[in-house]
């Protein structure tokens, strides 16, 4: 039996926004190519760059992916810190993970893609305001694997 190759550990910042419905915004995204796994549905963020706080990176990449500015102050305290773990499509490679999500109250927004990176250009395949219900009946992929049971625990549907 061949043992798995750990590939990397990935540090995300993430930002949950929420409208007045209750509703999630999350984008569905394809994994980097060599991953090989299906896309998966996330809140906006990504990865935390050398010298950045999870506060500032949250802050960065919630412009990046949305268009929206939001003062950290506005962000608070991390909502959920999730780690886990990816095994890859080849069945001998993995990554994991630490995700460290805010939540911000939002109105609806329009969407602004000018920020996007080149990955986020080939990855990204839609966006949408998920009702909770529906995500919770879904057979939607979710990371991190932890946010279907926070968001269970943190809203009544």
């Amino acid at each position: 039996m061949t043992d798995k190759i750990h590939v990397k550990q990935r540090a995300t910042a993430r930002v949950m926004l929420i409208n007045e419905q209750n509703q999630v915004f999350m984008l569905k995204t394809h994994f980097d190519p060599e991953v090989g796994l299906p896309p998966r549905w996330l809140v906006p963020g990504g990865g935390i760059d050398a010298g950045e706080d999870t506060l500032t990176a949250a802050k960065r990449e919630l412009y990046e992916e949305t268009g929206l500015i939001v003062d950290p102050d506005d962000l608070g305290e991390p909502v959920l810190v999730a780690s886990g773990r990816w095994d890859w499509a080849d069945g001998l490679s993995y990554h994991t993970y630490t995700d460290t999500i805010y939540e911000l109250k939002v109105q609806d927004f329009k969407l602004d893609t000018s920020g996007f990176t080149q990955d986020e250009l080939r990855d990204v395949l839609e966006y949408r305001w998920w009702n909770l219900s529906e995500l919770f009946a879904s057979e939607e992929l979710v990371a991190p694997h932890e946010l279907i049971g926070w968001l269970k625990t943190r809203f009544t549907v």
